[in-house]
Parts: C-alpha cells; sequence; structure tokens
C-alpha cells in the first residue's frame, strides 16, 4: 500500500485538521523520519490522537507505521552533482508512473474507449497546462479518425456545453478537480445528458460530481513541490494508455497509419 497515493486518493474526505496532516507530510514528508508525533501535533496544530486516527485513516497501524512506509516511498530528492539531476528526473518520473498505475482502474479504460469510439462529437475541456494536455489529447483522436475538439477558453466552454447532447462524449481535465470554469461546463453538459469523463488528481473532488467516467492520476506535487517537472506527466501516461487500446482496433490504426504518411509525404 502506497501510502502517499492513499492520501491523495481520499484528501477530499479528511477533516480540516486531518488536511493540515497531510499538508505537512506533502511539503515537509522528508523531515517526518526526524519527529516524534509530539512534534508533528505542535507543527500542525492538532493532537495525538488526530494524529493516530489519521494514521490508520489512510490504512497504517499507528504514526511510526505511517513514518516507516512514507520513509520507503520516498524518492531521494538530494542533486548533488549533474549527473544526480539525470538520475533524480528518472526517478521522478517513475514514481509517477509507478503511483498511477496504482490509482487508475483498468476498467474505467476500457469504458471511456468504448464511448470514444460511439460517440458523435467529443470535447475536450481544460484551461492552463491542462488545456495543453486536451489538445495533444484532441491532436491523437483526429489522427484516429475521430470527430473531436479541445476548447481551453471558459466562455467557449459555456457556450459548447449549452448545446451537446446524448450523443456526445465530455472530457474535463482539472489536476485539482476544482477548476471553476471546468466544473460549470462538466455540470451543464451533465444536465443536457452527454457522457461526461473526468481526469483529476482527487477521488471526491467537485468535478467528478457530475462523471459518468472517473480517472484519478497522481498529482506529482505529493513527490517534490519544489521543483518544476512537468506536472501533466500523469495524465499524459493516461492518454498513452487510453491511446494503446484504441489502436488496438485496426481501422483506428490504418486512420493513424494515413495521417503519418500524409505528413511525411506533404
Amino acid at each position: 500500500m502506497d501510502v502517499l497515493c492513499e492520501i491523495q486518493r481520499i484528501y477530499n474526505s479528511f477533516s480540516d485538521k486531518e488536511k493540515s496532516i497531510a499538508d505537512y507530510i506533502l511539503q515537509h514528508g522528508d523531515m517526518l523520519k526526524n519527529i516524534n508525533i509530539t512534534e508533528l501535533a505542535k507543527n500542525t496544530g492538532t493532537s495525538g490522537a488526530t494524529i493516530t486516527r489519521f494514521s490508520k485513516k489512510i490504512g497504517c497501524e499507528n504514526f511510526v507505521d505511517m513514518k516507516m512506509k512514507l520513509s520507503s516511498n520516498k524518492v531521494e530528492t538530494d542533486i548533488p552533482n549533474e549527473d544526480g539531476i539525470f538520475s533524480y528526473v528518472y526517478q521522478y518520473y517513475n514514481e509517477v508512473i509507478e503511483k498511477t498505475k496504482y490509482l487508475i482502474d483498468k476498467e474505467s479504460i476500457f469504458k471511456i474507449v468504448n464511448k470514444i469510439k460511439n460517440a458523435k462529437t467529443i470535447y475536450i475541456y481544460g484551461v492552463g497546462s491542462s488545456g495543453l494536455t486536451g489538445t495533444e489529447m484532441m491532436q491523437r483522436l483526429l489522427r484516429m479518425g475521430f470527430n473531436v475538439h479541445c476548447i481551453s477558453d471558459s466562455h467557449m466552454m459555456i457556450i459548447n456545453s449549452s448545446i451537446v447532447s446524448e450523443d456526445d462524449l465530455v472530457i474535463g481535465i482539472s489536476i485539482s478537480g476544482e477548476t471553476e470554469e471546468v466544473i460549470q461546463a462538466l455540470r451543464i453538459s451533465k444536465d443536457n445528458n452527454a457522457t461526461v469523463a473526468s481526469i483529476t488528481s482527487f477521488e471526491n473532488s467537485t468535478i467528478t460530481k457530475y462523471s459518468d467516467i472517473k480517472f484519478t492520476v497522481y498529482n506529482a506535487k505529493f513527490i517534490d513541490k519544489n521543483r518544476f517537472i512537468n506536472s501533466q506527466f500523469s495524465t499524459m501516461y493516461l492518454l498513452d494508455l487510453i491511446s494503446m487500446v484504441l489502436l488496438k482496433d485496426s481501422r483506428l490504426s490504418n486512420n493513424m497509419q494515413i495521417t503519418i504518411n500524409a505528413i511525411i509525404n506533404s
């Protein structure tokens, strides 16, 4: 059992005090091995009893067990030289993949593949870096022959979601699960009976309330929030999985090859 994955998975079910503990672990997890339960309680404004309950809530026997499991899952973040940088980035991406693999439901991948194949039109909503990931998803699906659009402008999301139908598939991407523009667009899409899928890092975030198919990917900030490395990598890993399952269909694979040849010969 991966402690950080479990903390992320049920984060929105924590009380305010429990979230203080979770946030401390996120920000100072590497320091936890050197403090006792009394010090952690002081640092988080909680109590020993609250920390014990938190530990059990995430599947640990007690505080000491939580410390041991966190230590065993922690990626080394020291970067002493250039060789260390290469090693660190490799470890970082490897951990993101492993933890996302832990969180992703395989059956949901097959469900969304089926919905993609049968949708009249596919709309992808996302802003900022999630919008860029949405654009990548759109380009892949376009090359397989699907009628797909990525929308990252908040006003266009509202306009578009108001005219979707039960024949359409809407995919919302929000790592936080709380991007207001995406939430509103998914709510309207759901009211119009479109099939709605969401990609987020938090299992019970607002975006999931309007979703028929839900994907939880690992939040890279739980590994190292102090350095900037692709925050969308876990979503791209999910996109690769969906793409590979789609390409098992010979018709879609043939369409992809046609577009590749068209680009090469242009």
